[in-house]
């Protein structure tokens, strides 16, 4: 009687844990298409991926890790709250809005999930609603706990986070006012402000953007958005942010873009003229004044930017703003992504630039390489704006293929 009666007991413990893997987790049940749309790679082997699926009518989450670079993944646990937010819009609505989540490890025991979730609808909110919210693990996704933002003064939500040495960084902003830069040891949530630079928020414009970069000790941040440069600092000793000016090229009026690091002394980065700001034509590129774009580098760890090279001459054929570009796996080596007739697609060069072709004819939303070699991408497939894979690279982006989740 003892034995039989631990039979309705695991039965019960089985459907729970049934109930929460997702379908294309159960054997022999229908696979669902998991929409990648954020990526974090702590190193080069450990990885993590947040997706979200349609579930009848909803929009459900899921988070999946990689010990070996990508070639098998596993379920990780997404914070309970979070897929109770997720399930009040249907992700067709959902992926559609500015309203994203992303991803961030540390390590494989400290992570963070934060983005705009949906919110129920009040008679003085907006329809749909949304609130900004950070969800923190200090135990590789067992459990996760809310970070309160409003103590951060980070109501606004959190922009930004990036991992070097033992500190975590977030970039955040405020409902109206001033942005922040917070630091905290991974291994746990006491944030505090790490930057005595000026941080401030965009008059107008599209949405605010940041971008940090890493080479062995030194470290730079920026943000902005389609009308220019907003903030940016640099890593000092031992953890904290100082002033820096930033991107030289700024001062010509260019949209922000992320800065990649060659070396910890040469920087990379794709400017292009947002059109508000007209310096002296002696002072700008040759064509800057008509939208054109160009590759700006750095050989003295940002404190001057030179023209490179000219990538176009009008806004029609620019390229576009991407975590994770320009990427630069190896000397001479560089991938953008660049406008076309029909859409964007990623252009990649092997000699700094002189030539380029195509070799992924998708848009991505994010390119991390892990090494030299191998590197990964969220792609849009098709024409949905709900439909995103993950691909890898193992040939230093000169061939990708789509990785199964």
């Amino acid at each position: 009687m003892r034995r039989d009666s631990k039979i309705p007991a695991l039965i019960v413990c089985l459907l729970l844990v049934l109930l929460l893997i997702p379908t294309s987790d159960v054997a022999g049940a229908s696979p669902v298409q998991l929409d990648s749309i954020s990526l974090s790679f702590p190193t080069p082997q450990q990885g993590y991926v947040l997706s979200l699926y349609d579930c009848a009518t909803k929009t459900c989450a899921a988070l999946r890790s990689t010990g070996n670079a990508g070639s098998s993944w596993s379920v990780v646990p997404i914070p309970s709250q979070l897929g109770r937010r997720l399930q009040l819009e249907s992700w067709g609505t959902y992926g559609t809005t500015y309203a994203n989540l992303t991803v961030h490890f540390a390590n494989a025991k400290n992570g963070w999930i934060y983005g705009n979730v949906p919110a129920p609808v009040t008679p003085t909110t907006a329809s749909p609603n949304s609130v900004s919210r950070l969800w923190s693990t200090h135990d590789g996704g067992k459990t996760w706990q809310q970070v309160r933002l409003d103590p951060l003064s980070l109501a606004g939500g959190v922009v930004q986070m990036a991992t070097h040495g033992a500190w975590t960084y977030l970039f955040g902003q405020s409902l109206s006012g001033p942005a922040y830069l917070l630091g905290t040891r991974s291994n746990m949530d006491q944030w505090s402000n790490k930057s005595s630079a000026r941080m401030g928020m965009p008059a107008g414009g599209s949405q605010l953007e940041g971008s940090f970069t890493f080479a062995g000790g030194n470290g730079w941040f920026v943000a902005g958005n389609d009308r220019g440069f907003n903030d940016s600092a640099r890593l000092l000793t031992n953890g904290p942010w100082g002033a820096w000016n930033g991107p030289s090229f700024a001062k010509f009026g260019a949209s922000f873009t992320p800065i990649s690091a060659v070396t910890n002394r040469v920087l990379l980065a794709e400017g292009e003229s947002a059109g508000f700001v007209i310096p002296p034509a002696s002072s700008v590129p040759p064509g800057w004044n008509n939208e054109a774009s160009w590759l700006f580098i750095s050989y003295d760890a940002g404190a001057t930017f030179k023209p490179f090279r000219q990538l176009s001459s009008s806004y029609q054929k620019g390229y576009s703003t991407v975590p994770g570009l320009p990427a630069v796996p190896e000397p001479g080596t560089i991938l953008l992504q660049q406008a076309s007739n029909s859409g964007y697609h990623v252009v990649r060069s092997t000699n700094w630039g002189r030539t380029w072709r195509v070799v992924l004819d998708h848009s991505v939303s994010q390119v991390i390489f892990t090494s030299r070699t191998t590197g990964f991408a969220i792609v849009q497939e098709g024409s949905s704006q709900t439909t995103f894979s993950l691909f890898r690279t193992i040939d230093a982006g000169s061939h990708w293929n789509k990785v199964s989740v």
